[in-house]
């Protein structure tokens, strides 16, 4: 004879269990035996009469799943604050770790030094994912940045430049720079675990250099050439750009030699009001909304290398058109959270 084994309540997920006991408990009340219930329901006979007397006991209630309450967490609630605040106000450098990037590792010794509790990376894991602490790319800044002339720009100065240029019936442009690699490093692409697949592309390192002015009603000017940025080549891009823009120009840009260069100031002099230059504060490239398409355009080549025959310096140059022609992309990169400041002045 073949003894059947019943289904073990317990392995079933908490909703599919608690409607198991409501449909126990109700046809019990309507006059089946506990056994057949718990027959037609595949579980134990004593299953069915504990489901009853938690019925009896707590009505609807006690059907309710329950989670079980787990051991009792290492960390209080004020600790976990306390460590929150830790990692988001300070550098791992200014707690004489030495790093600058926040690991578990790193964490894990802030938490046995400052509460004197150790727990493995998992938990640590855990953890910070559950206070809204995630493994994140950071932003390069330099230790000689003033924030607090940063903020002035924002909040006082630029919105006095977009006043100016209304009053002047001016195009407000950002202008910006950049140098692109053929050897920079490549995106990521899916692969077996273990064994990273090879891309082949050309051994050479050759390099291309872009200058550009973006407009928010999403213009964008270019011109791509050889060699270091001079206050000639800066010039005669800007006498491209007057060429094509009637009427005045409020430009900002960043204190680039060549854009300080005395030539340059004597260039910019002869040209009355034509062109107003204004400057961004030292050390902060991410308030020019230029700078996000360098972003958009190292990203293209990072996806795709290029063919050993391909020509390098066309190759930006064509792609840099693709984002001039497309002006709600243009656009996009005024929604950079960085550049928020823009859109705030402009009123849009």
């Amino acid at each position: 004879m073949t003894l059947m084994t019943r289904r073990d309540a317990r392995s079933l997920d908490h909703r599919t269990l608690e409607e198991m006991r409501r449909i126990a408990v109700k046809a019990v009340l309507t006059g089946e035996s506990q056994r057949e219930v718990a027959r037609r329901l595949d579980v134990h006979h004593q299953t069915v009469c504990k489901w009853m007397n938690w019925h009896r006991a707590d009505g609807e209630r006690g059907l309710q799943s329950t989670r079980a309450p787990g051991p009792e967490p290492k960390l209080s609630d004020r600790q976990v604050d306390v460590l929150r605040r830790i990692i988001i106000g300070k550098d791992p450098r200014q707690l004489s770790f030495g790093a600058a990037f926040w690991t578990l590792r790193i964490v894990g010794k802030v938490v046995e030094r400052r509460f004197g509790v150790v727990l493995h990376e998992t938990t640590i894991a855990r953890l910070l994912r559950r206070i809204g602490i995630t493994p994140q790319k950071p932003i390069r800044r330099a230790f000689q940045r003033d924030e607090g002339e940063c903020r002035r720009w924002m909040l006082e100065h630029f919105p006095a430049i977009v006043r100016l240029a209304r009053r002047r019936q001016a195009t407000l442009l950002f202008l910006d720079e950049t140098g692109i690699h053929e050897d920079q490093p490549m995106g990521r692409t899916w692969g077996e675990r273990g064994k990273p697949p090879v891309v082949r592309v050309s051994g050479t390192r050759r390099r291309s250099n872009v200058i550009s002015a973006i407009s928010a009603r999403g213009r964008l000017w270019f011109r791509c050439y050889g060699g270091t940025l001079t206050a000639t080549r800066y010039q005669e891009f800007l006498q491209l750009l007057l060429q094509d823009i009637k009427g005045e120009i409020v430009l900002v840009h960043d204190r680039h030699p060549s854009h300080v260069a005395a030539s340059t100031r004597r260039y910019l002099r002869s040209l009355g009001r034509r062109i107003a230059v204004f400057e961004l504060p030292s050390y902060a490239p991410d308030l020019n909304p230029d700078e996000h398409v360098w972003a958009y355009l190292k990203g293209c080549f990072r996806a795709e290398p290029l063919d050993i025959d391909e020509d390098f310096a066309s190759s930006v140059d064509a792609t840099m058109q693709s984002i001039a022609d497309n002006r709600q992309l243009v656009r996009s990169f005024f929604d950079h959270p960085a550049v928020k400041y823009v859109k705030d002045a402009i009123s849009w």
